[in-house]
């Protein structure tokens, strides 16, 4: 949870298994300690019940429509001496109760950001396609959205406050929102909790997990032309890697203190080579880099097939974790 409730007012691709785990050194002087993931963002349910900060929690107002939830927003930000023009708000992606986002969660997201836009609340809306660009350069999915990506986001776009939200769908076909406002400058990132109800949710109204950006072009052929062939499917044997170095923590990385994987799809060529490497689900800090790099140097036996090497595409994930 990020602060106390208040009321408002390598992986399994064509056949080839391949996990890489890289660790940061226990003996080098500067690294840093180990620190438990946070919790995904938003909140779970039944995490209005906590307590926080030595704060009794209050139970969430309820109110009927995303039009309510906008004028509840802009009165608290009216109230936490945030001066008219200058106070800028950002509407994350709203996700699923496991952390994923869906084309629902995006579309209500931006329904909010539009009608807090609209109004005349003296707001600065930030446009959410910034978010969507932020979170697209390094490839973040909404399950890594944790307090040091949300610290970055906050950085990057300057809001002063940030809304949360978590959609479910009951047994009975009613949808529910919980969202959340934080204020940025708020030491312990204190703000207000207010459910929406959403009412008899249509079949039309997806809650299909999607990463927050758009998916890549199908890889077809190696740089050098050839016809992709499947490891493990087209007759094709699936290839071996043997010499697969660690990629290192950036400096980025330490600092942050990051945990988490980075998957790269690339072509193991003719040569056993890695070639065409793109960041599938990446992180920040500089970890991507620092992976696509080390991948540069890897080898492996090339897949073959009528005993023919034949360039395959294959995904790897690497862990990173600090000890």
């Amino acid at each position: 949870m990020l602060g106390p409730v208040l009321s408002c007012g390598l992986v399994l691709t064509l056949g080839f298994l391949r996990f890489i785990q890289a660790q940061e050194s226990s003996g080098k002087p500067d690294a840093p300690t180990p620190k438990k993931i946070e919790a995904p963002i938003p909140l779970r349910e039944n995490s209005s019940s906590r307590v926080q900060s030595g704060k009794a929690a209050k139970e969430p107002e309820t109110v009927a429509d995303l039009e309510v939830l906008a004028a509840l927003i802009a009165t608290h930000a009216s109230g936490a001496d945030c001066p008219p023009k200058s106070c800028s708000i950002l509407v994350m992606n709203f996700t699923l109760p496991d952390g994923n986002t869906s084309a629902f969660g995006i579309q209500l997201a931006d329904k909010l950001s539009t009608e807090l836009a609209s109004k005349e609340y003296n707001l600065e809306v930030i446009d959410r396609t910034l978010l969507q660009g932020f979170l697209a350069t390094d490839r973040i999915p909404s399950t890594s959205i944790k307090r040091t990506v949300i610290h970055s986001i906050a950085e990057e776009l300057r809001p002063r406050f940030m809304v949360f939200g978590t959609i479910e769908k009951f047994e009975n076909g009613l949808g529910r929102l919980s969202s959340q406002l934080i204020d940025v400058t708020s030491k312990d990132w204190d703000g207000c909790n207010v459910n929406v109800n959403l009412g008899p949710l249509s079949s039309g109204e997806s809650f299909e997990p999607i990463d927050p950006f758009p998916p890549l072009p199908a890889i077809t052929s190696s740089v050098s032309g050839e016809k992709l062939q499947r490891g493990g499917v087209d007759g094709a044997t699936s290839p071996s890697c043997f010499y697969m170095p660690n990629p290192p923590y950036s400096e980025g990385a330490r600092k942050l203190k990051l945990s988490g994987s980075v998957t790269v799809e690339a072509v193991v060529n003719t040569k056993g080579e890695l070639e065409n490497m793109r960041i599938v689900h990446g992180m920040i800090g500089g970890l991507n880099e620092t992976t696509l790099s080390t991948m540069r140097s890897w080898r492996c036996n090339p897949a073959l097939k009528d005993d023919k090497p034949v360039p395959v595409p294959v995904q790897f994930t690497v862990t990173f974790r600090l000890n």
